[in-house]
């Protein structure tokens, strides 16, 4: 079954494109998939030479970080074991007349050339570049059509733009999602959870919200943390998981 990435264009003045290649299971599978781009109503987006070349990028970075990890270990275990034999070797076989520094700084080196060259290696592996190919091929055909999901986030984001955190309290008319809608939701709420997943104020209001006590100070202190843009998309962002979980619009 060929896998289904999506890449989200949240429109705006400071726009955001939310992709999946800052995520190691984008890369798991070696079989062909297809990307598939989303959109709020309106215009599409207009750049979308920069958004093909952001894309380019972040995947090969994306790729290069995964197969990399993949390895790293016994890359780190092979480097520790050059340093150890080449500083056994000149401590025991190699007299100098000043001992440590040149074991030392010889082992060092020898590691790091054995680190680097390893990772050239891998780099340079047919899986890496096949991988980088299959992928490049996936974003030339990506298609970008409007989603009701990114109008959704992008109407809360605006209400938490116009009338301040509190707007997370505004009650709406009443919002389901059908199924398909609904995977795209958890996508993109999973794209967002990567986005902020080093800043600690967003993880505590979705605890606030999982609880059923969102208390306005802590809505405060995320825009106040992230600023006002990337805070009132992080309400929204709150907003939007209930739905994506088949539980209704807060």
């Amino acid at each position: 079954m060929s896998q289904t990435n999506y890449v989200f264009a949240i429109g705006g003045d400071g726009p955001v494109l939310l992709h999946p290649y800052d995520s190691p299971e984008t890369f798991d599978s070696a079989e062909p998939g297809s990307v598939v781009g989303r959109y709020g109503s309106g215009a599409a987006p207009r750049d979308a030479d920069g958004i093909r070349t952001a894309l380019y990028a972040a995947m090969e970075r994306g790729t290069r970080r995964y197969f990399l990890n993949k390895g790293y270990y016994l890359r780190l275990a092979i480097t520790v074991a050059t340093f150890v034999a080449v500083y056994l070797f000149l401590s025991i076989v190699v007299r100098d007349p000043v001992p440590l520094i040149d074991e030392l700084l010889l082992g060092s080196l020898s590691a790091a050339a054995v680190f680097f060259a390893s990772e050239r290696r891998a780099l340079s592996s047919p899986r890496h570049l096949d991988a980088v190919l299959r992928l490049r091929r996936e974003i030339d055909g990506a298609f970008f059509s409007e989603s009701r999901v990114v109008d959704l986030l992008e109407a809360w984001r605006d209400e938490a733009l116009a009338l301040g955190p509190a707007a997370f309290y505004k009650a709406g008319p009443g919002t389901s999602l059908g199924d398909e809608e609904r995977a795209e939701a958890e996508t993109l709420c999973a794209a967002l959870a990567r986005r902020w997943k080093h800043k600690p104020v967003v993880a505590e209001l979705y605890a606030a919200v999982e609880s059923g006590q969102v208390p306005g100070a802590l809505l405060d202190k995320t825009v106040r943390k992230l600023g006002l843009e990337e805070g009132a998309l992080a309400i929204a962002y709150m907003r939007l998981i209930p739905l994506a979980l088949g539980k209704g619009a807060v």
